[in-house]
């Protein structure tokens, strides 16, 4: 059969693709691919070689500009023809160690070759610049800009101007005009513009170091301004605001106030101070003062002190004052909660019968002891006191002459009435427990108690009653069954508590209500509640803690101290915090207290106030509303923060 082209209606042949043969499992290995040519290759071939030159180059370059330099001299030949300054190899040329090029020619200078050496940073800005055989030390500028004038004259001219904290170097002695050169100029300046140390500059926000012993911060930028508070060296500051002279700056214990700045610096002295002992009595300032274990609010709270209350300053920080309370704690008060003056001490009306304690005592014209002397009056003579205060009584005698009396001079114990003889010797306690009373009767005050067996010292002697000293200095009358002359063994006892005589403790009539407590202790119970009776109308005094005048803690002292007890703290609060143990109690209900028992009353913040409780939902208490010792209902008072036992 005859081969035919297919017509493809175009007269061409039409396209025949070959047939491709996949082979599986081996590569077509037998067709490489040739790299393509152009630019891109010709780039690559010839730039990479000079990219390596420039490289090289550069490293040639900079061993050669960080080489050691120096300058070389070239030498001169005058006797040959042009050219010159040819070099003689056969010889070395010499180098020179100074800077100018030296000048062989005076009618030009030789071609040099000049080299800087680096300069080493060791050797830039020294302490003194030789000058000579002397070397004179660098001076600071300490003016905001100053003069160095060609002659020890500001009328001279003026050769520069230069500013705070430039360095100068002084060339020679001088008193108010000082030679001194700067950079290349050599001049006078004025002693008050500069100064061996670099003049100090505050800068707000920064933190310093106080330099003296102890510095003032004053509360405006001036000495004529009150004193805040005070500084210590070593003490950080802060510069709230930065002045001239005077900055405002905030202690590192929050004291806020000016300080001068020549008291304080950037460099922290060695020799540091912490506390300055001072030793005096300080005043509350404020309704009520925390007592913090260490000098920080952020210390832990160990009691608080109130208003007027006395605290004895071990030291002081500048910002806190290390203070021992009345009863004895040791703690931290923030400084401005405390002041140097002692509270008002107003004189309150008495309206007493009091008697003279000491020989020959004067009585002035004013409570104090430069006034004119008016009178003078003997041991046991009796006086009216019409009204007093914490170290003055006011006093009628019998021929109707007013003046002062020291008060400490004064006491309420009656001397021996008609029927005593004086006596001497001493006598004992035959009863378990007796009161010493302020005159021969039940119905008086009760000074002390005194237990079995204590020795006393007989004064007086009548014929129920007689008056004694206790080992204490105290003065008052016992009952004679219940003293002998001999003492008694510790387990014998020669009357009961309910002895005629009434000097031992017998029952109040109170109607006490509560628990029923130790049965040991109920004596002693009522000996509390019979002694606090026996202030009543006792006038209220701050501080007062005798017979003379009480305040509230002040009564509970005296009264447990009578019946035995040692160093109670004086204060409503370290009384809370120290003595007895706390009892639970609900809203208004009493029925769980004995007598005996603290209450005590607080304002949200520590305990300002103390009362005893005698039993029947009632208090006595030394309140300063009512002027003296009164009794209260507690059903119409404020109910008590807390309740503290002593006497189970």
């Amino acid at each position: 059969m005859p081969d035919k082209t297919p017509d493809t209606g175009n007269g061409k042949e039409p396209l025949i693709k070959p047939e491709r043969i996949v082979r599986r499992g081996r590569p077509d290995v037998r067709r490489r691919r040739r790299p393509a040519t152009g630019n891109r290759g010709r780039i690559i071939f010839y730039g990479l070689p000079a990219l390596a030159f420039v490289l090289i180059l550069t490293l040639f370059i900079v061993a050669v500009a960080s080489s050691k330099q120096v300058e070389v001299a070239l030498e001169e030949y005058g006797d040959l023809d042009a050219p010159v300054g040819l070099i003689d190899r056969d010889h070395p040329i010499p180098i020179e160690t100074e800077t100018d090029p030296v000048d062989t020619d005076q009618t030009g200078p030789a071609p040099t070759i000049v080299l800087i050496e680096p300069e080493d940073p060791s050797e830039t800005a020294p302490e003194t610049e030789d000058s000579g055989e002397v070397s004179y030390p660098r001076l600071y500028v300490i003016s905001e800009s100053a003069g160095i004038y060609a002659a020890p004259d500001s009328a001279s001219d003026l050769l520069a101007t230069v500013r705070e904290s430039d360095i100068l170097f002084q060339t020679a002695d001088a008193d108010d005009w000082i030679p001194v050169r700067h950079k290349s100029i050599e001049g006078f300046i004025h002693s008050k513009d500069v100064s061996d140390v670099p003049h100090f500059v505050p800068r707000t926000g920064e933190t310093y170091y106080i330099q003296n012993r102890q510095v003032y911060v004053r509360e405006g930028p001036g000495t004529n301004y009150p004193i805040e508070g005070f500084g210590l060296r070593g003490m950080t500051i802060l510069v709230l605001e930065a002045g001239e002279e005077w900055s405002n700056i905030r202690t590192e214990h929050g004291l806020r106030g000016y300080m001068h700045n020549d008291l304080f610096g950037p460099d922290k002295p060695a020799d540091e101070i912490t506390e300055l002992e001072t030793g005096r009595y300080k005043y509350v300032d404020t309704e009520v003062a925390n007592l913090r274990e260490e000098p920080s609010t952020d210390s832990e709270i160990i009691g608080a002190a109130f208003m007027d209350d006395r605290l004895y300053q071990i030291s002081d920080n500048g910002g806190w004052s290390k203070v021992r309370t009345e009863g004895g704690v040791i703690a931290y008060v923030f400084n401005h909660l405390l002041r140097d003056t002692p509270p008002a001490n107003p004189f309150v009306k008495t309206n007493r019968t009091l008697y003279v304690a000491s020989d020959q005592v004067n009585v002035r014209s004013s409570p104090t002891t430069d006034s004119d002397v008016i009178d003078r009056v003997k041991i046991n003579q009796a006086v009216t006191e019409l009204e007093a205060n914490d170290t003055w009584s006011k006093i009628k005698l019998d021929n109707n002459k007013t003046g002062f009396i020291r008060s400490d001079l004064l006491t309420n114990i009656k001397p021996p009435p008609e029927g005593f003889t004086k006596s001497s010797g001493s006598v004992y306690v035959s009863t378990g427990a007796a009161n010493i009373r302020s005159e021969p009767n039940t119905s008086c005050a009760i000074v002390i108690v005194v237990r079995l067996g204590e020795q006393l010292t007989s004064l007086a002697t009548g014929p129920d009653w007689t008056m004694i000293r206790t080992s204490g200095g105290k003065t008052g009358y016992i009952s004679n069954d219940l003293i002998s002359k001999t003492k008694p063994s510790s387990g014998s006892s020669s009357s009961s508590s309910s002895s005629s005589g009434g000097s031992s403790s017998g029952s109040s009539g109170s109607g006490q209500t509560g628990s029923s407590g130790s049965a040991a202790n109920s004596d002693s119970r009522q000996r509390v509640v019979d002694i606090a009776k026996s202030a009543l109308g006792v006038p209220y005094r701050m501080s007062g803690r005798s017979m003379s005048a009480f305040d509230c803690s002040g009564l509970v002292k005296y009264t447990y101290e009578a019946i035995g007890y040692k160093n109670i703290p004086h204060g409503s609060d370290p009384q809370a915090r120290q003595l007895g143990t706390k009892v639970s109690i609900s809203g208004r209900d009493f029925s769980n207290l004995l007598p005996g028992d603290l209450l005590f009353f607080s304002r949200g913040s520590g305990y300002h106030h103390v009362g005893i409780y005698i039993g029947d939902n009632k208090m006595i208490h030394a309140s300063s509303a009512n002027g003296g010792v009164i009794t209260t209902d507690l059903m119409n008072y404020p109910a008590p923060a807390r309740v503290n036992r002593v006497l189970d």
